[in-house]
């Protein structure tokens, strides 16, 4: 399995936690906590201007059920954002970024 690229820590993914995210661009992954092997499980990547708002929009309505921690990074720049997304989604190539997609 891959070592985990974000920088920072994990978060519990849940409301509490998500209030107190900043409204700041940037990029972020769902994970789901794994106990047989103790590592993070990626199951989701995404990239947004407003980190507090798409982690509340994916909380009430989430992209892949198990979400149980998110990561996230600050990004200044739309364009920062999607290149750093892009990388992540190669490396991981989680469920949840292909579910509904041909």
């Amino acid at each position: 399995m891959s070592t985990i690229p974000f920088s920072g820590n994990a978060y519990a993914f849940n409301k509490a936690t998500i209030d107190t995210v900043y409204g700041i661009g940037g990029v972020y992954g769902l994970f789901r906590w794994d106990p047989r092997t103790s590592q993070y499980v990626n199951l989701y990547v995404g990239s947004t201007d407003n980190l507090r708002r798409r982690l509340a929009e994916h909380f009430n309505n989430p992209p892949i059920a198990g979400v149980t921690h998110f990561f996230a990074e600050a990004w200044t720049t739309a364009a920062q954002r999607t290149q750093r997304e892009a990388e992540l989604i190669r490396e991981f190539n989680p469920p949840g970024n292909t579910v509904g997609k041909l």
